[in-house]
């Protein structure tokens, strides 16, 4: 049953951190920095969804944390990845929700 825990946890940390990379002020001078620099990166970071795919990702290398084993490892860990990923888009919903007003209309 932990590994069940740990992809939650995971999940929960890749979508806070998705929302605060891609929505937060704080990081409005990086991203000005990113953007004269690449477009497409710019564009990655300021998507959740797209910037909380590559933070499972990175989750996935250091943690190992499998919900599912078969024969074949790379789906074993592929199937994690998108768990990972939805539970992120769930807890950067409710982030996003409810800090909407400080966020204010940045619908992308």
């Amino acid at each position: 049953m932990a590994p069940v825990f740990n992809l939650i946890f995971l999940g929960i940390a890749t979508g806070a951190i998705s929302m605060v990379v891609s929505r937060s002020t704080l990081l409005n001078a990086f991203h000005a920095w990113v953007e004269k620099r690449s477009l497409r990166l710019e564009e990655m970071l300021s998507c959740p969804w797209c910037l909380s795919h590559w933070i499972a990702l990175v989750f996935t290398i250091i943690y190992h944390p499998l919900i599912v084993t078969s024969w074949f490892v790379p789906l074993d860990y592929f199937v994690t990845l998108m768990v990972m990923t939805v539970v992120a888009a769930i807890t950067a919903r409710i982030i996003y929700s409810a800090y909407k007003p400080i966020f204010g209309n940045q619908e992308k």
